[in-house]
């Protein structure tokens, strides 16, 4: 029975240090993984850096080659495109397919007018406001607080009694 327990204890410090080596070699596959990604990127940008030097030696090289100010508008502007036919158009930019366009809220949702704001109303509004700062200003303490017992809705209706007494 002892023995039973000691090779259990002897098993249970194998796990853990199996455990740590484990951890271990996560972590240098981890590493491993980080520079293969790094290495590959490396790689793809060093690709595109020789094709664009081709392509530019090309054009420099070749006597027979010779762009006009409005061929170097063509080349220079981001917007335009040539085919492999040689006939030049205006890239377009994919806004998400035809499919899922049909789900946009601005085309599920019904148009809602513009409600349009009368003069009267703006008039009330801005009495309004002034009757609610006026009676924010009596009802609270210098630092903002409200004073004590009073509560939001006090300042509400003493807003509405100064409001009152402003449209007369």
């Amino acid at each position: 029975m002892v023995r039973g327990v000691r090779e259990f204890q002897e098993d249970f410090r194998d796990d853990r240090r199996r455990e740590e080596e484990r951890s271990d070699s996560r972590r240098e596959d981890q590493r491993r993984q980080d520079m293969l990604r790094a290495q590959e990127e490396s790689d793809r940008q060093r690709r595109e850096d020789e094709r664009r030097q081709d392509a530019l030696r090309i054009v420099m090289n070749d006597d027979a080659i010779e762009i006009t100010p409005e061929e170097r508008k063509l080349i220079n502007n981001p917007e335009m495109k040539m085919m492999d036919d040689g006939s030049i158009v205006r890239r377009t930019r994919a806004r998400g397919s035809a499919f899922a366009s049909q789900f946009r809220f601005d085309k599920i949702a019904p148009r809602v007018k513009k409600t349009v704001r009368k003069k009267a109303r703006k008039e009330l509004d801005k009495l309004q406001a002034k009757a609610f700062r006026e009676a924010n200003r009596l009802l609270r303490t210098k630092t903002g607080k409200l004073r004590k017992g009073v509560t939001q809705s006090d300042v509400a209706k003493r807003a509405q009694k100064i409001l009152k007494k402003l449209r007369k």
